[in-house]
């Protein structure tokens, strides 16, 4: 694949499905109508680098604005979209997890807690979305009156800034790259929003994790599991481990894709989170002298707290195991496969 067939296939993905064969057929012919006969890639590289961003310039082959916001700030309009909406809802769910904890650790047994979480999560999660949608498209809508006033006026037009476009930004596209290659947004936003859960209830653990006994009221916390003082003495190991885990997953957002630096320090960190788990659970004053009576009590013996802590320490292990390996496994996918595959026009409208 040429980086014509690739300049092309940026372009015509950006415009109405029913106009890009037209489209892709005039600006092929154009630019090798400009290329001299035997061209090589340099010449390739500099008439790319005169026709300038494919966004840009698919932009000035719509016949109409998109929606509210013109062609000329409708792709900037998108792209801030999908950067600010998933990161100030992240933000918010990792607030609401965290404050909601906290205030009503001791106070609610967990179920209530969880079930209060998902329903003010779905609330939070809608309105943030919202929010952002509304206040973002207002700000483009007045953006674009005012270009318009401007054009009309004889004014000079608003320019947004842009960074200067080169052929090789083609080859950092995602669509280019084998899609298990390609890092989610979601996933390391899910993995932030697990990092507050757990920390919020570290915190909190003598007033979460335990015995719970049903009674008129409901379910009664009465022994707790963990002994608190033991526990919170562990801290710089566990706040290492957190902001090492809240720069794996900034990183994640910003690469979006993996690779062997990345996969070299996912590896050190799932190290790292498991011998801190082997480093708790085998304590053997971790856990309170009522709770390991209460095991007792309803198993006959105290030995089902070490096959719990058996499974737990097993199932971290595995989980980061697993992880590691897949890490490694998609930073040495080949991104050949991936061009083979792709076709000219796939992709949003």
């Amino acid at each position: 694949m040429t980086l014509i067939d690739r300049y092309v296939g940026e372009v015509v993905r950006r415009v109405p499905a029913k106009e890009r064969d037209d489209i892709g057929k005039e600006l092929r012919a154009t630019l090798e109508d400009l290329l001299p006969l035997g061209y090589a890639e340099k010449e390739e590289r500099e008439l790319l680098m005169k026709f300038g961003d494919p966004a840009v310039l698919a932009s000035k082959y719509r016949s109409q604005p998109r929606y509210l916001i013109g062609p000329a700030f409708f792709d900037a309009y998108v792209t801030l979209l999908k950067i600010i909406i998933p990161v100030v809802v992240t933000v918010v769910l990792m607030v609401l997890i965290i404050t909601t904890i906290f205030s009503s650790a001791g106070e609610a047994s967990v179920a209530s807690v969880v079930g209060g979480l998902f329903a003010d999560g779905i609330a939070a999660v809608v309105d943030t979305a919202v929010n952002v949608f509304f206040w973002v498209t207002l700000v483009f809508f007045i953006i674009e009156w005012v270009d318009r006033t401007n054009r009309a006026t004889g004014k000079t037009p608003i320019v947004l800034p842009e960074k200067g476009w080169t052929p090789d930004d083609m080859a950092s596209e995602q669509e280019l790259m084998p899609k298990n290659r390609v890092i989610p947004r979601s996933e390391p936003a899910f993995d932030l929003i697990w990092t507050a859960v757990w920390v919020s209830v570290y915190f909190n653990a003598d007033k979460l994790i335990g015995i719970y006994e049903g009674s008129a009221s409901g379910l009664d916390f009465t022994t707790p599991a963990f002994n608190q003082t033991v526990l919170l003495s562990y801290w710089p190991l566990v706040l290492l481990t957190v902001i090492l885990q809240i720069i794996m997953d900034v990183w994640k957002w910003a690469r979006r894709r993996w690779d062997f630096r990345m996969a070299t320090y996912n590896l050190a960190l799932q190290t790292l989170t498991v011998l801190v788990f082997i480093l708790l659970f085998t304590n053997a004053e971790i856990f309170t002298e009522g709770f390991i009576l209460e095991l007792e009590r309803i198993f006959g013996s105290a030995d089902a707290l070490n096959w719990i802590v058996g499974g737990l320490l097993f199932t971290v292990a595995l989980f980061a195991v697993i992880d590691v390996i897949q890490g490694f496994r998609k930073t040495f996918m080949k991104e050949g496969s991936s061009l083979k595959k792709w076709r000219m026009g796939k992709g949003s409208s």
